[in-house]
């Protein structure tokens, strides 16, 4: 890359940049989306390279089917320009199908964005530990974990990534790119290009993969008796994590608790349970109710860790699915007091199928009821305190939603921890 260019990516995408360090946090961004169809008659994994005469309705599909065929040949026939390929062409029929659902969380993963939704929910992968947003063109780190090989690496938020391991990374996705970061296995190692501010040129750095455990829990002491809990996505090891955050807050004295929910999109709904679990000592968490109107109880196991701590639950727009199912069951046992702003409303259950070209299909069957029943779906949880920040404050980095909390539990005379 000649000078000129390279400064004139880094003045491209610095902005971007600067702004994603900001909102990124444990978690990865939002999923792509995609589904291949079971109502085409051939194996997915030829979609690349069949034909598109053998792409055409059966005697068991149904009739109606015969209007899709009637377009594609007109398209066939008439496009001016290139033709996406087979696969591309099925993804794209298969979402305006999921599309006339009207259900925005009945949605395809394609292949690669299904590999790192599955490494997210087990919240460990091979990797370098650094997290990426695709700005450009390109992936720029716009944080990177602790005690990783990225930071033994002397890999920087802000670096532009341009090439792995020779392969250019224009043209690539963000999770495309960052499966190719991540390898095939640990102990292998990455070859990374990268542009960097203050650099005249490329630079190149070799690092070796190791296995990274992504937490899902962080917590601090933020007062002599009370502590704080952020729970950024329900995984495989929150509970666990969780765990061992309430025994070294309560070994610290903390004896009132904050439970930080914002910006938390959900995950496994067992984590949730587990979470819930730990604050309210018995009776039920949640129902799931059927298309059918049948409603299945999960309740809360006795034993929890915080059942008698003051507890303030910090909530926002981006808080959503399993977070608010922990949020609504805090709220109807009232256990403790939701501060912040209505959440984001999604409380539905999605059924996930693999298919065989390791892409899969997220159907909804089922939606989720808080402990008195008020569905979470679309209308979100409603906070016991509203505290919505002001621009102002978000420039000045001031939080006065976890200061209202801090307030909250600081004016509260008796601890009721037993």
């Amino acid at each position: 890359m000649e000078q000129g260019k390279q400064k004139n990516v880094v003045q491209r995408i610095l902005g971007i940049t600067l702004l994603s360090c900001l909102l990124v946090t444990v978690c990865l961004g939002a999923y792509v989306v995609g589904f291949a169809a079971q109502w085409l008659s051939y194996d997915a994994h030829e979609l690349g390279q069949i034909p598109s005469f053998v792409l055409h309705p059966t005697a068991d599909e149904p009739p109606e089917f015969e209007v899709f065929w009637e377009a594609w040949e007109h398209v066939e026939g008439d496009f001016y320009g290139e033709l996406p390929n087979s696969k591309a062409l099925a993804y794209g029929a298969i979402r305006g199908m999921l599309r006339a659902l009207g259900d925005p969380y009945t949605f395809l993963i394609e292949p690669s964005d299904h590999e790192i939704e599955e490494a997210q929910l087990e919240g460990r992968h091979g990797g370098i530990g650094a997290e990426y947003v695709m700005a450009d063109g390109y992936l720029v780190v716009v944080a990177v974990l602790e005690d990783s090989p990225a930071i033994r690496a002397n890999i920087r938020s802000g670096d532009i990534i341009i090439e792995i391991d020779g392969s250019d990374v224009m043209g690539l996705s963000q999770n495309e790119a960052i499966l190719l970061i991540r390898g095939k296995e640990v102990a292998t190692r990455a070859t990374l290009t990268i542009v960097r501010q203050g650099e005249a040129e490329p630079l190149t750095v070799s690092v070796v993969r190791e296995e990274v455990e992504v937490p899902t829990v962080v917590w601090e002491l933020k007062e002599a008796d009370i502590g704080y809990v952020r729970i950024s996505f329900f995984g495989a090891r929150t509970s666990g994590e969780l765990n061992r955050a309430l025994e070294d807050l309560r070994d610290k004295g903390a004896s009132k608790l904050i439970l930080d929910l914002r910006d938390n999109p959900g995950g496994l709904v067992t984590a949730a349970v587990d979470v819930a679990g730990q604050f309210i000592d018995t009776g039920v968490v949640f129902y799931e109710r059927d298309k059918d109107g049948n409603d299945k109880v999960f309740n809360a196991s006795r034993g929890g860790a915080a059942v008698y701590m003051p507890l303030a639950v910090l909530i926002n727009r981006g808080t959503a699915s399993a977070s608010e199912i922990v949020g609504g069951a805090i709220q109807d046992h009232e256990r403790g007091v939701l501060i912040g702003e209505r959440t984001f409303g999604k409380g539905s259950l999605q059924s996930i199928h693999e298919l065989s070209d390791n892409s899969s299909v997220h159907v909804t069957i089922a939606h989720w009821l808080t402990p008195d029943r008020h569905e979470i779906q679309d209308g979100g949880l409603v906070p016991d305190t509203e505290v919505v920040p002001s621009q102002e404050a978000l420039d000045r980095g001031d939080d006065p939603q976890l200061a209202t909390a801090l307030a909250y539990l600081s004016d509260l005379s008796i601890s009721l921890v037993q």
